[in-house]
């Protein structure tokens, strides 16, 4: 298998235009949840890393250095110069941690050719950058007397491509590159998912066992059985193994973790949610967020609704899961009864059920304040763009709320500060 189904199938996807910077909506590499829900955590998580880092290049006049590894067609660039700043308020016009001009040499490594001539072509106009064909599980691709860079930057499951062996490898060598300090971004994809159950089991005693992945996703649903779909081997991650395995490598390195941050990103609502590949179980609750984004378009919210099924070997995994199913299906239901009730807006100013964490409760009051006050908006239609546009984004703070970092969701997003 198994890199050359890697190549092959990232070939076809540049290929097929799933690369290019096409409108979003509702499937696709670009849908609704990737920009609004995805990118947006990923942003939010690391501006609190970089913000010191890109305060004190700037006091010292100096550029940042960035290489991003298994960059695909570069969109980390993309994720890294929109970085909010501070939480945008009503009064402040929104700032980014840094922009283009702020990075000095930003270098990009990938495996795939077709996705390094997709990412010079989409990066022509930035000089700093240089893309370049490189294998990660050679190590990390620095020539002799390469400076060393600031941020060792990761996005969307890239190092999952890589086993154990390959990513202590290059972890090792970041180590052994860095200067006085460093930030280190990975993205892998979480062992604990709803998507995958199946590979759950595979945790103990196991720890190094790839399994198999796809990128279907990318196709139209309806071209998904007609379309010949490459299948490779990933690496999937709990959150307290990863965790235990970058800090022996960095001890075996002498160099220390200063901080570090783990977050699940994209609970209930991975990719494969919608194509039932890995669980045939799976709810389709992507392809009904995805709705609820779109402009004139009304969702079934029953098809939100999620029931979880315990795994009998892990305990604290079904601890996580029967919360967050508590917390995400009142206010799917919270918002489905104000529907309901909308004729009657006095029913729709009581309290929420004692019992539900601060943060359910305001979700509930604040979906049943909208549909109150929706009818009165001249909106084309308030329901399908208003009132589940905003059901989405309060289904998306729980999300952000209720994460543990522990592989529960499609990625899981690590950021540590290394320091000799």
């Amino acid at each position: 298998m198994k890199q050359l189904d890697v190549l092959k199938n990232y070939a076809k996807a540049v290929a097929i235009g799933a690369y290019d910077h096409h409108s979003p909506g509702l499937f696709g590499k670009h849908d609704n949840v990737r920009r609004l829900w995805e990118d947006r955590f990923n942003r939010n998580v690391m501006s609190h890393f970089l913000s010191p880092l890109v305060i004190q290049k700037q006091d010292e006049g100096t550029d940042l250095r960035v290489m991003d590894l298994g960059c695909g067609a570069g969109e980390g660039l993309g994720i890294l110069t929109s970085l909010p700043q501070t939480p945008p308020t009503l009064d402040a016009q929104i700032k980014t941690v840094l922009d283009y001009q702020d990075i000095g040499h930003y270098k990009g490594v990938d495996i795939s050719p077709a996705m390094i001539e997709k990412a010079a072509t989409l990066h022509a106009d930035h000089p700093q950058t240089k893309f370049e064909v490189a294998d990660l599980n050679e190590g990390l691709p620095i020539a002799a007397g390469e400076p060393a860079y600031d941020i060792y930057f990761s996005s969307y499951g890239a190092l999952s491509h890589l086993n154990d062996r390959s990513l202590a490898r290059v972890i090792g060598d970041i180590c052994d590159h860095i200067g006085d300090k460093a930030i280190f971004v990975g993205d892998f994809l979480g062992r604990y998912s709803y998507e995958w159950p199946r590979y759950w089991g595979e945790s103990a005693g196991k720890q190094s066992t790839m399994n198999t992945y796809s990128m279907s996703y990318i196709y139209p649903p309806d071209a998904r059985g007609e379309i010949e779909v490459e299948r490779f081997e990933i690496r999937y991650w709990g959150g307290e193994e990863f965790d235990q395995f970058i800090h022996a490598v960095a001890e075996s390195k002498g160099v220390k973790i200063s901080r570090r941050r783990l977050c699940d990103r994209s609970i209930l609502v991975g990719r494969h949610m919608n194509t039932r590949e890995f669980n045939p179980e799976a709810p389709p609750i992507r392809a009904a967020i995805n709705s609820l984004h779109e402009i004139n378009c009304r969702t079934d919210l029953s098809q939100l609704i999620f029931q979880y099924n315990p795994h009998p070997d892990h305990p604290h995994i079904n601890r996580f899961f029967s919360n967050f199913q508590d917390a995400w299906n009142a206010v799917v239901y919270a918002c489905i009864d104000a529907l309901g009730q909308w004729r009657n807006p006095h029913k729709l100013l009581a309290e929420p059920q004692a019992g539900y964490p601060p943060v359910v409760q305001d979700a509930i009051r604040t979906i049943r304040n909208v549909v109150r006050t929706a009818p009165t908006l001249c909106f084309e239609d308030p329901r399908a763009n208003l009132v589940e546009p905003q059901l989405a984004y309060l289904l998306r703070n729980l999300e952000w709320n209720f994460q543990q970092g522990l592989g529960t969701a499609h990625g899981l997003l690590v950021v540590y500060e290394f320091s000799k």
